[in-house]
């Protein structure tokens, strides 16, 4: 019996009993008559099939560089392993492989690229808000004409039709934060809990939950007051992945207040009770001494104390928000928090966070009005 064991995006791999090795199968799109294009691989390891399937879909890839007959399906298919494989993180990789089985390929794949029009691209972008919404119409627009523009690289076609099409409108959320007060309720309400200095550690420095659960005690200096950022913890479908930063912006050092370090050297104090306190060991892992799921962290951590302090069912990722936008408030420059924040552009910084501090101004709008009113302050 043929045990199957199907990565996504992986093609079609099981083990054959009769044959007594692994075998795999992947799908190439289809030709200009409609019909399925099918490679099989065999080897001894499922790792090893999984290469070589990699190794067509690359091969594949170069050598429909030169072919005009080519289909969406069968380009897109060596775009993904050449391209975003290769050079991209699990997680964008598996973004993509969405957009493509889900969205594109379903609706324009079977047609060559060459005949591809602007219609084609903009019906597919109305399925995709139909099915799921603008923001992802939008990711689906951008995710075709990426291909359009390798495929332009490489001479396969002379224009790009998404970039003729309009941009999805993508209502912007209002962002979620937490003023000073609920800050402070919060952090009352975390008073004593085992990931006390978690909470703070996000709410003071705004690093990513994936950069905080990513830290280990070599990264932290009690006696300068400084932490370094130097990786951040990956989820996918399968074990948890260490990575380094996304962008270079995103390895950096920050200076921590006297709140913070005092909630390390405690956290510090219970690791070394607990058995992971050694360089190389987690600041805030499980019990046992694993690296957190962020899913498990927010279900039996996050919200309870959310519930426990009486705040807003707010994400834990908007304590990132919520730190942003007190330091903004609080007069930092946006130069500053952006570099806390690991954003490489201020302006973004400004952009995303500015107006949710507006309302912290208050007071010094109230003493402005004092001044051009020339109202006398009491006392």
């Amino acid at each position: 019996m043929a045990k199957s064991r199907r990565g996504r995006g992986e093609g079609s791999i099981f083990f054959d009993e009769r044959r007594n090795e692994w075998v795999g199968s992947l799908s190439l799109g289809h030709d200009g008559q409609g019909k399925r294009i099918r490679r099989t691989v065999y080897g001894s390891s499922k790792k090893a099939v999984q290469q070589r399937l990699a190794d067509v879909r690359a091969r594949v890839g170069l050598e429909l560089t030169a072919e005009r007959n080519v289909t969406l399906a069968q380009f897109a298919e060596g775009w993904f392993a050449r391209d975003v494989v290769q050079n991209k993180r699990p997680t964008t990789a598996r973004y993509y492989r969405l957009l493509l089985d889900r969205y594109i390929l379903p609706q324009i794949g079977r047609k060559r690229l060459v005949e591809i029009s602007v219609a084609d691209v903009e019906r597919t972008i109305a399925v995709a808000r139909e099915l799921r919404s603008a923001a992802m119409a939008a990711k689906v627009r951008a995710g075709i004409s990426r291909i359009f523009n390798r495929a332009r690289k490489l001479g396969i076609v002379n224009t790009n039709p998404a970039a003729a099409t309009d941009v999805p409108h993508v209502e912007r959320k209002e962002m979620a934060f937490l003023t000073p007060e609920q800050l402070r309720t919060l952090l009352a309400a975390a008073k004593g809990e085992r990931l006390e200095a978690l909470i703070i550690v996000l709410a003071t420095t705004g690093i990513r939950i994936g950069e905080a659960l990513a830290l280990e005690w070599r990264d932290l200096d009690m006696t300068r007051r400084t932490l370094h950022v130097e990786r951040t913890l990956q989820e996918s479908t399968g074990p948890l992945r260490v990575a380094p930063p996304k962008t270079a912006a995103g390895r950096r050092t920050l200076a921590l207040g006297k709140i913070t370090v005092d909630a390390l050297r405690r956290r510090r104090a219970n690791a070394e009770a607990e058995g992971f306190a050694r360089d190389h060991d987690k600041v805030f892992p499980t019990t046992v001494g694993t690296p957190i799921r962020r899913k498990n962290l927010s279900d039996r951590f996050w919200k309870p104390l959310l519930a426990k302090a009486g705040l807003p069912p707010i994400r834990l990722h908007d304590l990132r928000h919520s730190s942003a936008a007190l330091s903004i408030a609080t007069g930092q420059s946006a130069r500053t928090v952006a570099e806390r924040l690991g954003h490489s552009d201020s302006g973004f910084t400004l952009r995303a966070y500015g107006h949710a501090g507006a309302h912290l101004h208050r007071d010094e709008a109230d003493a402005i009005d004092a001044v051009l009113r020339d109202e006398k302050k009491p006392g």
